[in-house]
C-alpha cells in the first residue's frame, strides 16, 4: 500500500505541476500576444507618422520653392543682367571696331609701303 500511495502522491505532484506549468504557459502566451499587439501598433504608427512627416516635408520644399525667389525679384534680376550684357557687348563691339581701324591702318600702311618699293624696284 506504501507503493500505491507514493504512486498517488507522486501522480498528484505531477498533476499540478503539469496545471501550474500550463498556467505559466498562458500567463507567458498572453504576455507575448500583447507584446506583439504593441509592436504591431507602434510600427503602424512609426509609418503613419513617417508619412505624415514626408508629406509635410514636401509641403515645406513646395513652400520654399515658391517663395524663394518673387516674380519683382526675377524680374529685376534680369533687367540687370540685361543690362550687364548690353554694356558688355557695346564695349566689345567698340573694341572690335578700334580693331578693325587699327588692323586697316596697318594693312594700307603696308599695302603702301610694298607698292612704293615695287614702283622703285622697276626704275
Amino acid at each position: 500500500m506504501n507503493i500505491e500511495v507514493v504512486g498517488w502522491l507522486v501522480s498528484g505532484l505531477l498533476t499540478v505541476l503539469c496545471y501550474l506549468l500550463k498556467q505559466k504557459d498562458d500567463k507567458q502566451q498572453k504576455a507575448l500576444d500583447a507584446l506583439e499587439a504593441k509592436h504591431l501598433a507602434d510600427t503602424n504608427l512609426l509609418f503613419r507618422k513617417h508619412d505624415d512627416d514626408a508629406a509635410a516635408l514636401q509641403e515645406l520644399r513646395v513652400q520654399i520653392a515658391e517663395g524663394h525667389y518673387k516674380k519683382g525679384e526675377l524680374d529685376t534680376r534680369f533687367d540687370k543682367l540685361e543690362g550687364t550684357i548690353k554694356i558688355s557687348f557695346d564695349s566689345l563691339g567698340s573694341k572690335f571696331d578700334r580693331l578693325s581701324e587699327v588692323l586697316m591702318g596697318h594693312v594700307t600702311a603696308e599695302a603702301i609701303a610694298n607698292h612704293g618699293r615695287r614702283a622703285s624696284d622697276k626704275i
